[in-house]
């Protein structure tokens, strides 16, 4: 299940204004207790800020390289990404696990996680896709056929004439 930015805000909330125990909010948000804590940490390092939609971020190649370089020294992943303000430290995972695929040239500037393509467009684009697919196929066989039958008319015109 995903959870919005307001319930994060809310889950925050509740444990450090209100004093609710972590695992009262892992059992009533079904959320991961080290995300709650992050999400806490967050709230209390920027407030309710960092739970708004800030618009498009866009996270430049220095930013990333940087925080692989901390990340490969040993600072946690956790903590590199509270002190970015990312909305969730798996964001430094994926870099990092694309710094170890494709190298430094893999790593480009990108916008946030907001802005890619969600599911019901991601569906759509491979449904595309795989029609591209079919039409490209079925156009390459009617042409096979075409030709095909040309050959047949050509022979059965010799046959004819002998």
């Amino acid at each position: 299940m995903k959870i919005t930015k307001e319930q994060k805000l809310q889950m925050a909330k509740e444990h450090i204004e209100e004093g609710i125990p972590l695992i009262e909010l892992v059992k009533k948000y079904n959320y991961n207790i080290t995300n709650v804590k992050y999400q806490c940490a967050l709230y209390q390092r920027y407030g309710p800020e960092a739970f708004k939609d800030r618009g498009i971020k866009t996270y430049t190649r220095e930013e990333k390289l940087e925080a692989i370089k901390r990340n490969t020294a040993g600072t946690s992943m956790r903590q590199i990404a509270l002190e970015m303000g990312l909305s969730d430290a798996s964001i430094i995972r994926d870099w990092v696990r694309m710094y170890e695929e494709k190298g430094e040239t893999g790593i480009k500037d990108t916008n946030s996680r907001a802005h890619y393509l969600v599911h019901e467009e991601r569906i759509n684009k491979i449904a595309l896709e795989s029609m591209q697919d079919r039409m490209e196929y079925s156009e390459a066989e009617n042409e096979y056929l075409k030709k095909l039958y040309s050959l047949i008319l050509e022979r059965s015109k010799r046959l004819k004439r002998k």
